[in-house]
């Protein structure tokens, strides 16, 4: 497959494919007689890994390392186990602070609304049910 044919099937742009290349993320396609890369069609499904494990929020590094085990076939089950257990713990880290950051915005939101009831500013509609929930009464 030509890059063109990579990036369409993929998502992924020509530069992303080759960077994820030169990283040792996706195998040196081989080359044609004209010196163009011919990637193989398993390339695509290489890339939607990455991008799978980036957007769960495995580093390049980490990706690669999973892909080195991978390609040697010397997969450590310990390791592995071990990196996913830290990536859970992570997540769950990052999950606690965006609920706190979640109570914080909602009491924020409140207040806004209460204060802009004390000001006798127009809330909008969307909004008065903040202010009520505080105690407030809030018309249009």
């Amino acid at each position: 497959m030509r890059i063109n044919a990579v990036e369409k099937a993929s998502g992924c742009g020509r530069h992303t494919i080759r960077f994820y290349e030169a990283e040792g993320l996706i195998d040196a396609p081989r080359r044609d007689s004209n010196n163009y890369r011919d990637y193989a069609p398993e390339v695509v499904d290489e890339l939607a890994f990455i991008r799978t494990a980036q957007d769960i929020g495995f580093t390049l590094a980490e990706i690669r390392s999973i892909k080195e085990s991978q390609r040697s076939s010397a997969l450590d089950c310990v390791g592995g186990a071990e990196l996913v257990d830290a990536k859970i713990s992570e997540i769950t880290r990052r999950i606690t602070q965006l609920r706190q950051m979640k109570t914080l915005l909602e009491q924020m939101r409140a207040d806004l609304v209460v204060s802009a009831v004390q000001h006798q500013l127009d809330v909008p509609v969307r909004l008065q049910r903040y202010g009520q929930a505080a105690g407030v009464t809030v018309t249009a």
